[in-house]
């Protein structure tokens, strides 16, 4: 929570007058900016990496009272450094949908280019939580056969919202292989592309297992560094499987997102948001987030 925010215009800085793509910027526009930014110095960025800066979140932990002061998206007002992008919400799309295009959306999306996700392709995602849905509006916009693997069968309706066509309810399984052989089964063999959203180490190794010889696994779900699984390099020598890491995501991305839900109103995107609160209650909507009494909670700060 906090780092996905959207707002209007309070002032623009020296010299800025258009977006990250151009677009024509003006006191008052509402705007998102990626939570990150790619500071175009460091190796990774000139190798043109800037999702995998080693600056991204410089800044984070500056102390308010330090100028600019804004840091984060739980006041008032937040200052958008000169490192990040910033893309103008189109005026069809509301505030409310527009809240998932940066990090979940935007995250997803980067995933399934990565994964090459195309038409008639059997994509597998697992976890159905806020990314897995939006995952699944992408692929299968893309034309791709969405099958969401989940743990929790009470999320799995959500995704059939947004595009999946199958749901695979993976705690009728007794353990990981049972878990793989479901999925193989649902999917006649193996998906072409396996999408980890989930956190959880042993969903990496099952992602690799699950994906036909020559598929594609795109690992987003577990970025916490020395938490291990087992892990079958032989197997994965042999299946020709390719393994690919998606951490945040190229700057212009966030821009495809945000088009991404205008062009595609038939899906629900405000119901993404199921709680509102205000910003005097933002303590109350952590422990409601932590706890998952609401899956995605919003905090509005005047319009």
């Amino acid at each position: 929570m906090g780092h996905e925010g959207i707002g209007r215009v309070a002032a623009l800085g020296e010299g800025v007058s258009t977006d990250f793509s151009g677009q024509p910027l003006s006191v008052g526009d509402r705007v998102v900016a990626t939570y990150f930014q790619a500071c175009r110095r460091c190796p990774e960025c000139n190798n043109g990496h800037g999702n995998i800066c080693r600056n991204a979140y410089t800044g984070w932990s500056t102390p308010s009272d330090v100028a600019p002061h804004f840091f984060g998206t739980f006041g008032t007002y937040y200052a958008v450094g000169p490192n990040q992008a910033v893309y103008k919400v189109p005026d069809e799309v509301s505030s409310k949908a527009a809240s998932s295009a940066n990090c979940a959306l935007s995250q997803v999306y980067y995933g399934c280019l990565l994964g090459e996700v195309s038409y008639g392709d059997k994509v597998v995602i697992f976890g159905a939580g806020g990314l897995g849905v939006c995952a699944s509006a992408v692929a299968s916009t893309l034309g791709a056969e969405v099958f969401v693997a989940e743990m929790a069968p009470s999320r799995l309706d959500k995704v059939k919202e947004f595009g999946a066509k199958h749901t695979i309810d993976l705690s009728q399984a007794a353990d990981g292989n049972g878990r793989v052989q479901m999925i193989k089964d649902a999917t006649g063999g193996g998906a072409d592309v396996v999408i980890d959203l989930t956190g959880v180490p042993s969903a990496f190794s099952e992602s690799v297992r699950s994906a036909r010889a020559g598929g594609i696994v795109v690992e987003i779900g577990n970025i916490s560094p020395n938490k291990f699984t087992d892990f079958d390099p032989g197997l994965f020598t042999r299946t020709g499987v390719q393994i690919r890491a998606a951490i945040r995501y190229p700057l212009e991305v966030l821009g495809k997102a945000v088009q991404f839900i205008a062009d595609t109103p038939h899906f629900p995107w405000e119901s993404l948001v199921d709680a509102d609160y205000t910003l005097d209650q933002v303590a109350e909507a952590v422990a409601a987030a932590e706890s998952r009494q609401v899956t995605r909670a919003g905090i509005v700060i005047g319009d």
